[in-house]
């Protein structure tokens, strides 16, 4: 193997040299030519060149028989997988260029892969910027058509609206002295009638005036404390559609102490009856059994009561109602009735009215309640006839009225419901008011509303006015039964045995609408009716 001679003098040297087992571990295994493995293989073919063999001789002889055994195998087996080794190493080989080109297509494909992605968010940005500049086109679009909604819309409301602003301001600088004119009609003014109140404002006004405080010289307790619409539902309601008794329920409703109604004719019984029907108002008198058992009810649900037909001397129990006498103990609010507490509702109220015409109260009495005078006056009595006798003589025509009064009145409500809703959109409004949506439904909705609503009012008006004139020929009866119970119930001066209530006059004024002769014609008519209730009265 080392290209020696075979010989036992070579082996000795060979065995002898001290770097033999060097030479023997760096051997080149993997260049053994095929000469030297055939030659090997002469002698590895021998039976006694067998390493059990050798070793009986030798040991190291032995590990060199293996040694060369397994130097010939390996030879052997390394030629066979030379071939493969090399085939091995060029696939290898191929794998890496194939590997390296793979890593280059990659590198290439993430620098597509990137440059791609990088188009796309241009892309996207790009998409996304002609997205807002078409959503801010269609915004500014629509702003425009808004804003010409808004100036179309409006136009019509500037003029009338500078007029308010500049109503209200004077109002507003006179707000003083209207409140300390309309504090005193509300707490003193209510016993009065008609013409002491005129004279006892008017000497208020010019006392307001001497201190210089500002004040509306033509002041109007009603268009200062009621609106239309709800003096038109009081009216339904039953009060007289006469300026004294709108005063009166003013006052009823808007004082601080409980009124205390002077109501001989019980028009105010019939009218607050109403008023507080969906309250599901009580109505006693002090003469009633369960009347203290009602009065607790009341107090502790918050229902309104009535107290009727009550004299001069009002019942003690009713005392620390009238004075207010509340205790608050924790969250719940108490008070004493009838000896012992009672929790208090903060929707109870009380309403107190005498049938006495001019009965006199002690001035602790006073000073707890709000006495409102609800004595008949003749344009209101005249009003309430006129519409009884047109409803006996012409039931469509009354109907038509009343019908009308309660479509005007719905209808100016929702005018003014739709100009506050229009008013209050515009200053609470969070955004700017060309981005409003709720602002721009509101105004075409208040639009085309108040276009129907004001031509409505208008046919309304015009059909109310035709059937006025029809009502107004029956005016001559009116105002006769009306000066024939003013003359009856004068008699009271001359002797009070001569009492007339208001029912029993209404129900002969009915009688003598359905005895009276028929006529023809109207004036005939109307003289019929004249002359047979006259004839009935008397």
């Amino acid at each position: 193997m080392h290209q020696k001679e075979p010989t036992w003098a070579e082996a000795k040297r060979q065995l002898g040299d001290q770097y033999f087992l060097d030479r023997l571990r760096e051997f080149d295994k993997d260049n053994i030519s095929d000469k030297t493995l055939k030659k090997v293989g002469t002698y590895t073919v021998k039976p006694d060149f067998d390493p059990e063999i050798v070793g009986t001789v030798s040991a190291a002889a032995k590990s060199l028989c293996l040694w060369v055994r397994a130097i010939e195998k390996y030879g052997k087996i390394y030629k066979i997988v030379k071939p493969k080794k090399e085939r091995l190493e060029e696939a290898l080989e191929s794998l890496r260029m194939k590997q390296q080109i793979l890593a280059e297509a990659r590198a290439k494909l993430r620098e597509l892969s990137e440059m791609i992605a990088r188009l796309q968010r241009e892309y996207d940005e790009k998409v996304a910027q002609k997205e807002e500049l078409e959503r801010r086109s269609r915004m500014l679009q629509l702003k425009l058509e808004r804003a010409e909604a808004l100036i179309t819309g409006l136009s019509g409301e500037k003029e009338r609206w500078e007029m308010t602003v500049e109503r209200l301001d004077k109002e507003f600088d006179n707000l003083p002295g209207d409140c300390l004119i309309a504090t005193g009609f509300v707490a003193y003014l209510g016993p009065f009638v008609s013409e002491y109140r005129e004279s006892l404002m008017e000497d208020w006004f010019l006392e307001v005036c001497n201190e210089s405080l500002p004040v509306t010289m033509d002041l109007s307790m009603k268009k200062f404390l009621l609106d239309d619409a709800t003096l038109r539902d009081w009216n339904y309601m039953g009060l007289p559609d006469d300026n004294f008794s709108a005063e009166n329920g003013i006052i009823v409703v808007r004082a601080t102490r409980w009124p205390l109604a002077v109501d001989p004719q019980g028009q105010a019984l019939i009218w607050i009856s109403r008023l507080e029907e969906k309250n599901g108002i009580q109505v006693v008198d002090f003469g009633q059994p369960n009347y203290m058992k009602v009065m607790e009810t009341c107090l502790s649900t918050g229902k309104p009561i009535i107290i009727q037909n009550v004299g001069e001397v009002l019942d003690p129990s009713i005392a620390p109602i009238l004075e207010k006498a509340i205790v608050t103990i924790g969250t719940s609010k108490v008070i004493k009735f009838n000896d012992k507490m009672v929790s208090y509702h903060n929707d109870f109220h009380l309403y107190l009215t005498t049938k006495l015409g001019n009965p006199v109260y002690t001035p602790e009495t006073l000073t707890k309640t709000t006495m409102v005078n609800f004595a008949v006056k003749e344009q209101g009595l005249t009003s309430q006839l006129l519409g009884i006798v047109v409803r006996k003589e012409r039931p469509q025509l009354e109907q038509m009225k009343d019908t009308l009064v309660l479509s005007i009145a719905h209808n100016k409500k929702v005018l003014v419901d739709l100009e506050n809703d229009l008013l209050r959109i515009m200053y609470e409004s969070q955004v700017p008011l060309l981005e409003n949506e709720e602002l721009f439904i509101t105004l075409q909705t208040s639009q085309r509303t108040s276009l129907e609503v004001k031509e409505a009012l208008i046919t309304s008006q015009v059909t109310e006015k035709e059937i006025d004139t029809a009502r107004a020929a029956y005016v001559p009866v009116a105002v006769r039964a009306s000066v024939l119970f003013f003359a009856l119930n004068d008699l009271s001066r001359i002797d009070p045995m001569y009492q007339f209530s208001l029912d029993a006059y209404i129900d002969l004024f009915m009688y003598s609408i359905d005895r009276s002769p028929k006529a023809g014609e109207l004036e005939d008519r109307i003289n019929n009716l004249n002359e047979f209730h006259t004839y009935a009265v008397y």
